[in-house]
């Protein structure tokens, strides 16, 4: 009783979060699934008590889908939609199987092994559905709900092959040594998974807050002060491209602050478009960014400044409402430089695009190749 009201309290608790939550679809189908399980276990272990068709036939089906709405949950929390065959077709296994070997031609050990079949691969969904969630700081909340399910996968394995050699009671005769353990272990089991989930939940609210805090809101790129956590110890290999919007002044002064927000809106986008796996995009000021180009020739870094360049120009129209240009400096990194000193560089580089017309790319030092 202890666990079943520990469980609904955790059920309570995804439902209250949901309404303060941006991820409140996905905690209401773990409140939902909670409740569906819990209700499952109490009328598992009221056989004896209730009708067959009540305890079995309706108990080990709303399991299925207790679980099933947790693993649909969790689609949810990655974005994805719901694959509700993954316990629909389970669930009605166990209703049939619950039914045929329950109620009408009883036998414990074909139950059972049906019983742990549909429950280690409704576990087995529950991980495929976290798994690609891994990579956002979840670690801790994935090993919890991962140790869970494997321990209770391995409890429900042990019991199907002592259900076959005929070792076992109902999980309802309670007074069994085996049975008090099976009860114990997959109800705290059940438990943990859920508050798993809510730990893996908190942890992509954590997440979320810090990326938030690291973003520039208007832009979509990273801060200046995030750039100090994101930079490699060693700048060697790189090339910064220094890049300023030409006359923002009279954007702002001719077309009003909210077209200038346009702008720079656009401007972070076309730059995100532009960065590879760990290159960074940051916002140093006003119309200033600055682009870091990892593992790039001085050749190749021009040439991305170009596209940055050429880009800006071209989709300013449809992107930003308005035409606009840019003036970009590209400076490479040496042995021992840090950024201050490689902007420096870059913004140099920039002046001396803006002091030669305007919506043009220069670089400190001359590409390779060149003659």
């Amino acid at each position: 009783m202890a666990a079943f009201m520990a469980s609904l309290t955790l059920a309570a608790l995804a439902g209250w979060l949901a309404s303060r939550s941006r991820y409140a679809p996905a905690l209401r189908w773990w409140a939902a699934g909670s409740v569906c399980a819990s209700a499952a276990a109490l009328l598992n272990v009221s056989q004896g008590l209730v009708a067959s068709h009540w305890a079995l036939v309706v108990g080990n089906p709303l399991m299925a889908v207790g679980v099933g709405l947790l693993i649909d949950g969790t689609h949810r929390l990655a974005g994805r939609p719901s694959q509700r065959w993954w316990w629909a077709i389970p669930a009605l296994c166990l209703a049939g199987t619950s039914l045929w070997w329950g109620v009408w031609y009883p036998h414990l050990p074909y139950r059972v092994v049906v019983f742990t079949a549909v429950v280690v691969w409704l576990m087995a969904g529950l991980g495929r559905a976290l798994w690609p969630l891994r990579q956002r700081g979840i670690g801790v909340g994935l090993a919890f709900v991962a140790i869970a399910a494997l321990l209770l996968s391995l409890l429900m394995v042990v019991r199907a092959v002592w259900a076959l050699q005929g070792l076992i009671q109902p999980v309802y005769a309670l007074g069994t040594p085996f049975n008090m353990v099976v009860y114990l272990v997959g109800a705290m089991s059940f438990v943990a998974i859920q508050t798993g989930l809510l730990l893996v939940h908190q942890l992509l609210v954590i997440e979320d807050l810090r990326l938030e805090a690291e973003r520039d809101p208007l832009t979509g790129v990273l801060n200046r002060h995030a750039l100090a956590s994101r930079l490699p110890l060693s700048l060697a290999g790189w090339a910064l491209v220094a890049v300023d919007v030409d006359h923002f002044k009279e954007v702002n002064d001719q077309h009003g602050h909210a077209a200038g927000d346009r702008v720079l809106a656009f401007v972070g986008e076309v730059l995100r478009r532009h960065l590879r796996e760990g290159d960074l995009a940051v916002r140093m000021g006003g119309e200033e960014f600055a682009v870091l180009l990892q593992g790039l020739h001085p050749s190749a870094a021009q040439a991305v400044a170009e596209r940055l360049r050429c880009d800006l120009e071209r989709l300013a129209a449809q992107g930003a409402g308005l035409p606009i240009t840019a003036s970009l400096g590209v400076a490479l990194a040496t042995p021992g430089i840090d950024f201050a000193a490689l902007w420096s560089q870059a913004d140099g580089a920039l002046y001396r695009a803006k002091t030669l017309g305007r919506n043009r790319v220069e670089c400190t030092e001359a590409p390779e190749g060149t003659p």
